[in-house]
């Protein structure tokens, strides 16, 4: 350790910088004295001590938030308990419209059906145009949607197609 600091006195940074203060006044050594302590406290202030405490702070905040919602989990934990078992024994909720029309795309792919065109309508809504399906594939589609997914029909027009047992459905449907 003293061989570093004794190799740091012998720099000609460290000698060159060490002659100039040698050379200042009395009062002004004493002044830059002053001024290089209060650097040298602002730097740990600005760049320690400041981040340090806001960090603390912010944890603390972190932490308060974190014991609110274990507290609120805990008083609604029968609540959670019982919609997941009903979740469970049932039907599951489709809770947007979005994961309502991928869960309408999913099934029909499931059915063999080909959506022609689907967008959402509204809140938990979804309107869907199919073209040239088989009329038993739809009606197993459109079961299979209301007992496993809840989504049941808001509206339909189904047209016959000029081929037999084939159907142009428009439909909207709701979760």
């Amino acid at each position: 350790m003293m061989s570093l600091l004794h190799k740091f006195k012998n720099t000609p940074t460290y000698v060159s910088a060490q002659r100039q203060y040698d050379a200042l006044p009395s009062r002004d050594q004493k002044a830059l004295l002053a001024l290089s302590i209060a650097l040298v406290l602002a730097i740990l202030y600005f760049l320690v001590w400041s981040p340090a405490h806001s960090f603390a702070k912010q944890e603390e905040a972190n932490l308060e938030s974190a014991k609110e919602l274990l507290s609120w989990v805990k008083a609604n934990e029968k609540v959670a308990r019982t919609l997941v078992s009903d979740n469970s024994a049932g039907s599951s909720k489709i809770l947007d419209s979005q994961s309502l029309v991928s869960t309408v795309s999913a099934n029909a792919q499931k059915h063999k059906i080909k959506l022609k065109r689907f967008e959402p309508s509204g809140e938990r809504k979804v309107r869907v145009w199919l073209e040239k399906v088989p009329f038993d594939n739809v009606i197993v589609w459109l079961r299979d949607l209301n007992t496993t997914y809840n989504i049941d029909v808001s509206q339909i027009s189904i047209d016959r197609d000029e081929k037999g047992g084939l159907v142009n459905v428009r439909i909207t449907l709701k979760s």
